[in-house]
């Protein structure tokens, strides 16, 4: 059965779990494998085993190609099953498939090393327990039968004749390597020692060997603070990298097991596995060592400890990219923890800001690894398990035991010491202030921040969320959201954190896993307090009356809802403006043509005409297609009648969540069927010429005003041809299509803005290639200081920031305005970077972020020098787009090129 599945359908993720589950119960005897009147023998099995491996070798071939094809997660899925399933077949080397294997057992049985007939009685109960049964229908439980016949052979005042036990342990070994059951030591000292061993290979998994050799020679118990014993651990898990990655090289096509026979390539690929296996153990020692589980946490750790937990993280995590077939993220990882270890931890706070960075993002490439575990065997081993009658016991630990049983367990551990470490550094507690203020309410857990889940609150809460995007409008969950609690990190100039801002609604991120659990326990206490800033911290059950929350009750005034009036210009609905021609009209007229947003990008275009010295910046040139283009493509197919009923509709459903989505559907899908007309067209493809990538930014009437920013709410669309008339058109669509999302409807709804006196003009820009993104507040956006400005940096495009969807932390500086200082208040823990990709069909793919030689990380002299240059830009913009007689503080987006040039893209008034 279980043949048929793999090799039917070797390359399926659904096959692969499932023959995953029912092997390993096979395994440990949740599944008895017991007669039923048909005899096979073990070369039977060695044969299916065969059969089977070569289809799990197609299959890893398979995943290679789907890897290379861009489904990343896919490919993990597979090689998670692939190597889960080689250790569960038996070996199919020529002893085990002759016609008759394992006679050594039926020799014994009929007296070989009996000479003088001493062992008749336990040889009748060798030949009953375990010669018939391993002839007619072997199975593991046949060598736990085994174990306990040695077991009695040898036991302490027996006199069983030597000869005769020995030929049993040969026996017992001959046994252990048919169900591929042997030591990892017994196995490399076997094969290692071949005629045809690749020669690399074996010469290092022979060093592993010797490495294994001195851990096995330090004492039994592992006394905390030991560096002796840490050392040795650490050099027996670089033995077992090393040699792991010879042996994966010689089973690739091409190299020295390429072309080997099936059977010798099993058991170098089961050596493999087994060393991963044996990684498991070292760390487990490490971690004792180090004192990691210990209650209380031990909190005298000391820099060479430190240097080898890094050490410890950076081959944990080279030991979990090669068991995933290669994995850029755990390459990067390694790279910035071996980084750290060899040239030393800077001095102070820094140094532990350093290891946060590289540890927050090992917790959580290992929690993402067990969520995919969870996600492959949760729902199968349930379903299996139950159909064929397994305990519920059995069934309920599965997962969790595939989880504690691997590499990636103890890399979160690791991960976890390194944390506390860090704040032993820092002083950091383990949750952030992204919104200061306090809240009071019942703290309700829901998955989502949506006006859907947050709909049920009828009184005053504090949310606790699993997961969000940066992208979520807080302004319609409903004024009983008091404050938000953030179960992942979150960057403080995101869209989400912005909206909360202006919300007055506290917003606190939480990274640690005990604090979580805290927060948690919250959920049965009538009310909680939570109270952020950036000195600390606090949430904690309350008997204080929800009213005291002054800071969410002003954000929701329960008087009829403000009306926000719109003075918008639809008259240049057939032209196509130039940037640099916007801004000559004068600031007022150009937001009245395109909005605030395109207004201010047209004043940037001047502006950076003329900056120079320290303040100088480039902005990308651009067009506008103006407010009433869309009505006027909408007007040329004669729907402009229809769009308006349902716009008339929308302002109707204010309060109808379900006709609010399906009118918003059919208006979208409306809008999106509509283009810009041929002369507009042709002008975009003239201003930017053959070869060029455009992006494609929304730019409403209704963002960027006082009390609403609409941060991130309407779409915008990179990389596109701007000389395609089909992509651009779609992309034009697509922009007009956001003004009518649910989320953006009801915000409006919620500012009190009328959906027909909506318009949306598109922003088109060169595409830039940014090497460095950054948000910039001209004005410390947590402290209020105008003292101080804060930056945000993330590698790659600004999406990153911006939305706040890529899991992690950005680069934070603080930088003083009188002195210049910049000082990091954290680094970055990004796992991944958006970039430019002409090729994908989103413009954009994501690549592994990688900080062990960048300058964000590394050179501080470099970090200053672009904080200084973004201290003297943004005083310019303060000053350049400030009312005449005021200082109003920006928020600046803008990213530095790889040329080192700094480019503006967007800037507004600070919320």
């Amino acid at each position: 059965m279980v043949e048929k599945l793999i090799c039917d359908d070797g390359a399926d993720v659904d096959s692969l779990a499932y023959a995953t589950v029912y092997l390993f119960w096979i395994s440990v005897g949740a599944i008895a494998c017991v007669e039923d009147g048909t005899h096979y023998r073990p070369n039977h099995h060695a044969g299916s085993a065969e059969r089977m491996y070569g289809a799990i070798e197609a299959a890893e071939r398979f995943a290679n190609d789907v890897a290379s094809g861009g489904d990343i997660h896919r490919a993990r899925e597979l090689r998670a099953l692939i190597r889960r399933l080689h250790p569960r077949l038996p070996a199919f080397t020529a002893e085990f498939t002759q016609s008759v294997p394992l006679t050594r057992i039926r020799d014994i049985a009929h007296g070989k090393g009996d000479q003088h007939g001493k062992c008749r009685e336990v040889r009748q109960e060798i030949k009953h327990t375990i010669q018939n049964k391993l002839h007619r229908c072997a199975g593991p439980e046949d060598l736990v039968a085994t174990e306990s016949m040695l077991a009695k052979l040898t036991a302490p005042g027996t006199d069983y004749p030597e000869e005769f036990v020995n030929e049993f342990k040969i026996f017992y070994r001959e046994l252990k390597e048919f169900f591929n059951a042997s030591s990892v030591a017994d196995r490399i000292d076997r094969i290692a020692n071949e005629n045809g061993a690749p020669g690399r290979a074996a010469d290092s998994s022979k060093k592993f060997l010797s490495a294994k050799a001195t851990v096995d020679a330090l004492p039994a118990s592992d006394r905390v603070g030991d560096q002796t014993t840490m050392s040795a651990l650490v050099a027996c898990l670089r033995a077992i990298h090393d040699a792991r990655t010879d042996i994966t090289a010689a089973l690739e096509s091409g190299g020295d097991l390429g072309q080997a026979e099936s059977s010798t390539r099993q058991q170098w690929r089961l050596a493999e596995v087994s060393m991963e296996d044996y990684a498991f153990v070292l760390l487990s020692r490490l971690l004792n060592a180090l004192g990691a589980e210990s209650e209380p946490p031990r909190n005298d750790i000391s820099a060479s400890e430190v240097k080898l937990t890094l050490e410890a993280l950076a081959l944990t995590s080279r030991t979990m990219a090669l068991s995933a077939g290669g994995d850029n993220e755990l390459e990067a990882i390694a790279s910035e923890a071996e980084a750290l270890a060899r040239n030393g931890l800077p001095a102070g706070e820094e140094g532990g800001l350093r290891v946060q960075a590289v540890a927050e993002r090992a917790r959580r490439g290992a929690v993402d690894f067990c969520s995919l575990l969870e996600s492959l065997f949760d729902g199968r081993a349930s379903s299996l398990g139950n159909a064929l009658g397994i305990d519920h016991g059995s069934i309920s630990v599965f997962t969790e035991g595939q989880i504690r049983a691997s590499v990636v367990f103890q890399s979160a551990k690791i991960a976890s010491l390194l944390l506390r470490v860090s704040r032993q550094i820092t002083g950091a507690a383990g949750w952030d202030c992204v919104v200061q203020g306090e809240a009071i309410g019942a703290l309700k857990c829901v998955e989502r921040l949506t006006p859907e889940e947050c709909a049920q609150f009828t009184e005053p809460v504090i949310v606790l969320v699993a997961s969000a995007d940066g992208d979520e409008e807080v302004s319609t969950c409903g004024p009983n959201v008091r404050g938000v609690v953030l179960c992942h990190a979150l960057p403080h100039l995101s869209h989400l954190a912005l909206r909360a801002r202006q919300a007055k609604v506290p917003l606190i991120a939480v990274e640690d896993d005990k604090l979580v659990d805290y927060a948690r326990s919250l959920a049965n206490e009538p009310a909680v307090k939570l109270s952020a800033e950036t000195t600390g911290i606090k949430l904690e059950p309350t008997t204080a009356p929800a009213s005291v929350a002054a800071a969410s009750s002003e954000a929701w005034p329960q008087a009829t809802k403000p009306v926000i009036r719109l003075d918008t210009d639809l008259s240049r609905a057939g032209t196509v403006f130039d940037l640099v021609a916007l801004d000559k009209r004068g600031l007022e007229k150009s937001i009245r043509i395109a909005g605030t947003k395109s207004a201010m990008c047209a004043r940037l275009s001047t502006i950076a005409e003329n900056s120079s010295g320290s303040a100088a910046f480039a902005a990308p040139a651009g067009v506008v297609i103006p407010f009433g283009a869309m009505e006027f493509a909408c007007a040329s197919i004669s729907k402009l009648e229809h769009l308006d009923s349902l716009l008339l509709e929308l302002n109707q459903y204010a309060d109808d969540p379900v006709r609010m989505r399906d009118t918003c559907e059919a208006i979208q899908n409306l809008v999106r069927s509509l283009k810009p007309s041929a002369s507009a067209l042709q002008s975009v493809a003239e201003k930017f010429g053959p070869n060029a990538r455009v992006m494609v930014r929304s730019s409403a009437n209704v963002e960027d005003l006082e009390g609403m920013s609409a941060a991130g709410l309407y779409d915008s669309i990179p990389n596109v041809d701007p000389n395609s008339e089909d992509a651009f058109s779609r992309a034009v669509g697509e922009v007009w299509a956001s003004l009518y999302t649910t989320r953006a409807v009801a915000s409006r709804a919620a500012a009190g803005v009328d959906q027909l006196e909506a318009h949306m003009c598109v922003l088109v820009q060169e595409m830039l290639s940014p090497e460095v993104s950054f948000v910039l507040h001209t004005k410390h956006p947590l402290t209020n200081d105008n003292n101080e400005a804060y930056v945000e940096f993330a590698l790659g495009l600004g999406e990153t920031l911006a939305s706040g969807a890529v899991r992690g932390s950005p680069c934070r500086v603080s930088v003083d305005k009188r002195s210049g200082k910049a000082t990091v208040n954290a680094f970055a823990s990004f796992g991944t970077a958006l970039v430019r990709d002409d090729d994908s069909a989103t413009g954009m793919k994501s690549v592994a972020a990688d900080y062990a030689s960048h300058w964000l990380h590394n050179d501080v002299a470099k970090r200053d020098e672009i904080a200084t240059k973004l201290l003297a830009i943004g005083s310019e913009l303060e000053r350049e787009l400030s009312p005449r007689g005021e200082t109003l503080p920006q928020d600046v987006e803008g990213c530095i090129l790889p040329s080192g040039e700094i480019c503006i893209v967007q800037a507004r008034p600070q919320p």
